[in-house]
């Protein structure tokens, strides 16, 4: 009797079958993997926004201040949100690892003794509410002065104001702490701050957009809602501008309130 079998042809053309349906599916299951990563990005920080605003209807409709004290971690803006949404997992020293909505399911897993550097998403401090810096104040053209955080009233168009974005520094010393990918940020730097008041933040190599969605990178406005940019590429020195979020408009070349009329609190936006 003679036993069924298959012949070496016929297993190379399964074979070959199973080769180009894996050839034709596995992008397809990588894109249906980034895009249930980037719809857990958009969460988040819409969850980050919605905490923001209970900050505010609870503390006279201010928005949040950047820090109540220098860079000191425990004063930095995640404490004050973090009571409406308890993600925070502090540590001794004030320190805190970030968890749950703080963390894009995309960014790089860092160690777990460097989980207070895994920040993924950067306020908007120094246009809305007290970063650091000399006088840890906003600037106000409206009357000239500063003031230490803005009322919600103060933002013309909260539909096109940076609120939180994501964030990456990409500079020496972020690679020396936390290896050769970088870390997390507190805060996102518009670009005009490197040009017009000293910070060399906003630049490819040091605190820039990570565009880790397709080269998309995630912005939740004022209003709450999130939309997606594009930007140069992290540490690639040709870029230089925030290209279809951040700089709009010419302004007069010297003052970031008008040289970034898409992030300022002031004035006509685009």
């Amino acid at each position: 009797m003679r036993r069924a079998g298959f012949t070496l042809i016929e297993l190379l053309v399964v074979i070959a079958i199973i080769a180009i349906l894996a050839a034709i599916l596995f992008p397809v299951f990588a894109s249906a993997r980034e895009s249930a990563r980037r719809a857990g990005c958009i969460n988040n920080l819409r969850q980050l926004s919605l905490a923001h605003r209970m900050y505010s209807d609870d503390n006279g409709q201010k928005f949040v201040p950047g820090t109540t004290s220098g860079w000191t971690l425990e004063h930095l803006w995640w404490h004050k949100v973090d009571p409406y949404i308890r993600q925070l997992q502090t540590n001794s020293g004030g320190s805190a690892s970030m968890k749950g909505v703080y963390l894009c399911p995309s960014a790089p897993k860092l160690p777990p003794n460097l989980g207070n550097l895994a920040r993924c998403y950067g306020y908007n401090a120094f246009y809305l509410g007290m970063p650091p810096g000399t006088d840890g104040k906003v600037p106000d053209p409206s009357t000239g002065g500063r003031v230490k955080v803005l009322p919600l009233s103060a933002c013309d168009n909260p539909s096109s104001t940076v609120l939180l974005m994501e964030i990456w520094r990409y500079d020496a010393t972020a690679k020396a702490d936390a290896g050769p990918r970088g870390h997390g940020t507190a805060f996102c730097y518009p670009p005009a701050l490197s040009q017009s008041y000293g910070y060399q933040y906003a630049v490819p190599n040091y605190c820039w957009p990570p565009g880790r969605h397709k080269e998309q990178t995630m912005a939740v406005m004022v209003d709450g809602h999130v939309q997606s940019f594009r930007c140069a590429p992290p540490e690639v020195m040709s870029g230089s501008y925030y290209y279809g979020l951040m700089d709009r408009g010419p302004g007069n070349g010297n003052d970031p309130l008008t040289r970034d009329p898409w992030v300022r609190p002031y004035g006509p936006k685009p």
